[in-house]
C-alpha cells in the first residue's frame, strides 16, 4: 500500500509493519517482521516492477523479533546489506540475549522465538545518532530496547518510529505497552525527543500510520502525561 511519496507499507506480513523507502538506485526496507515474511516482501518489491537486487539496506528500527525476524533470509536472498543501531547489535547477532519480556506474556514470547527458530544475524552497518543513510537521518530514540531508532526522511516529512510510539485503532500515538518496555523513563524522553522533531507522518511499527499533524499529536501525548506529572 503506498502511503505519501512513493513510500510503501508492505501488505501481509506477520509481526511489525514493513516500510518501503523510495531512493534513486531502488529502495530501503525499514522492519522486516516475523520469520517467513521475505517471500512477501520480495513479491511486493516485484509487483513494483522491482527485484531483489532493487533492495539495497535492511535498516532495523530494533532488534525485537517481530522487526528482526526475516532480516537474515532477505539479506541472503536479496545481497542488500544489513542496519541496526550499536545498542541492539549484540541481540541481532545472538552475541546477548534479545530483551527479557515481563511477565505471563514473556515466557509465550521467549517460547515462541524458540519454535519459530529466529535466526541471528551479525550486522553489515553499525547505525549511531545522527548517521545518514540514503535518504533518512536516524534518530536514538532508546526505552524500547536499548538500541531502538526512528529514522527520518526529512524531503518526504516523515518519520518511521519503530516501537518507540505506537497508534491506536483510529490513529492516536500512544507507548508500548509497560510489559514490553525496557526502560520506561527512557521511552518516554524518546517521546518527548520525538515531539521536537519536524514531520508530518508518523509511521509505526504497530498501528495505524499518521499521516497528518503526526508531531503535534505526539506532543498532544507528551503535554498530557506532563501535565498528570505536575498535578
Amino acid at each position: 500500500m503506498e502511503l505519501n511519496s512513493g513510500i510503501h507499507r508492505v501488505d501481509g506480513v506477520r509481526g511489525a509493519n514493513c516500510y518501503l523507502v523510495p531512493a534513486p538506485a531502488g529502495f530501503y526496507l525499514i522492519d522486516t517482521g516475523m520469520p517467513g515474511n521475505a517471500p512477501k516482501i520480495i513479491a511486493y518489491l516485484k509487483s513494483l516492477g522491482k527485484n531483489e537486487k532493487d533492495l539495497l539496506m535492511i535498516l532495523l528500527t530494533h532488534s525485537d523479533m517481530d522487526h528482526s525476524g526475516s532480516a537474515a533470509e532477505l539479506r541472503r536472498r536479496t545481497g542488500a546489506k544489513l542496519a541496526i543501531h550499536e545498542g541492539d547489535a549484540p541481540g541481532l547477532s545472538g552475541e546477548r540475549e534479545l530483551k527479557k519480556v515481563k511477565g505471563a506474556f514473556g515466557l509465550l514470547f521467549r517460547i515462541m522465538v524458540k519454535l519459530m527458530k529466529l535466526e541471528k544475524a551479525a550486522p553489515d552497518v553499525i547505525l549511531k545518532e545522527g548517521d545518514k543513510v540514503g535518504p533518512l537521518t536516524i534518530i536514538a530514540t532508546p526505552g524500547h530496547t536499548e538500541g531502538s531508532v526512528s529514522f527520518l526522511s526529512e524531503a518526504n516529512r516523515t518519520l518511521f518510529v519503530g516501537d518507540a510510539l505506537r497508534t491506536t485503532k483510529v490513529g492516536s500515538p500512544r507507548m508500548s505497552p509497560r510489559i514490553m518496555t525496557l526502560d520506561l523513563e527512557k521511552a518516554w524522553e524518546s517521546a518527548k525527543k520525538i515531539s521536537k522533531l519536524t514531520f508530518d507522518a508518523m509511521l509505526p511499527g504497530h498501528g495505524k500510520p499518521v499521516l497528518q499533524s503526526a508531531a503535534e499529536r505526539v506532543r498532544q501525548l507528551v503535554q498530557k502525561r506532563d501535565t498528570v506529572e505536575n498535578l
